[in-house]
């Protein structure tokens, strides 16, 4: 499917925008990934994005996990898949108290004599924003993550005492320091950037990446480099675009 008719299938439903979207979306069909993992998936929306390249590609599936009460979201995951025909690519798992014993369950089906054999290309971390489950989530998936597979983390600046549940009772109740440091800015640096697997590091905006550590052919971010270097010139070319039309507006009034 291509980009331009999934953003127009999807429209505005929260919580990715189309923005944010594509670069999901090239990536996937730039580094030809196959076996997704996606922790947190809302709506679907980000999940959608990444089926649409997997069906324009031709192959490859998607596991996404969040929790019950995802299912009460509208539209939900179930809904959004059957209105962009993309259901046959993506299994929804739902998963109490936290996806990271779902995790537990995936590397005890993918471990055979004390080894857990890697299973994922790609996953995307957006779902509890938090130190622990999402510090915990890091270091299981790193042991499903195949060499060479990418794991980008979403929200690196997010905070509780920012966020819009920061007026709910067990958010207040939460020590000061807590509510306002951006957790996955710490996973991101104190875990992420210092683990021996991993390298080709890359902040963009509220989201972080690392590739784990390969000695195949190829391996590098070139691709990712090339993806936001076109977002990038996308961007400038439509700010110009813009600048012209109010200077030709100014003239004509």
């Amino acid at each position: 499917m291509t980009f331009n008719r999934i953003r127009d299938n999807i429209g505005d439903i929260p919580l990715m925008s189309a923005e944010d979207g594509k670069i999901l979306y090239e990536f996937i069909l730039a580094t030809r990934r196959r076996r997704i993992l996606e922790l947190g998936f809302a709506h679907g929306t980000s999940t959608c994005y990444m089926a649409a390249a997997l069906e324009e590609q031709g192959d490859g599936s998607i596991v996404t996990v969040d929790n019950t009460s995802a299912r009460e979201r509208e539209p939900n995951i179930f809904s959004l898949l059957e209105r962009t025909g993309l259901s046959p690519f993506v299994t929804p798992l739902f998963s109490e108290p936290s996806y990271t014993w779902e995790l537990k369950n995936m590397i005890e089906r993918q471990t055979s004599g004390n080894v857990t054999v890697p299973c994922f290309d790609f996953c995307f971390i957006d779902g509890a924003h938090a130190w622990e489950p999402d510090g915990l989530a890091f270091f299981l998936v790193e042991k499903l993550l195949v060499p060479g597979g990418w794991v980008l983390f979403d929200d690196l600046d997010w905070t509780y005492d920012r966020s819009s549940i920061r007026n709910d009772d067990w958010v207040k109740a939460m020590p000061d320091d807590y509510k306002a440091t951006p957790q996955i800015d710490r996973v991101f640096s104190l875990l992420v950037l210092q683990h021996p697997s991993f390298e080709h590091f890359r902040r963009e905006g509220r989201w972080g990446w690392a590739q784990k550590k390969s000695d195949l052919p190829g391996h590098s971010d070139a691709q990712l480099d090339s993806i936001y270097l076109d977002q990038s010139i996308s961007g400038d070319s439509k700010r110009l675009l813009k600048k012209i039309a109010k200077r030709l507006l100014r003239r004509s009034a």
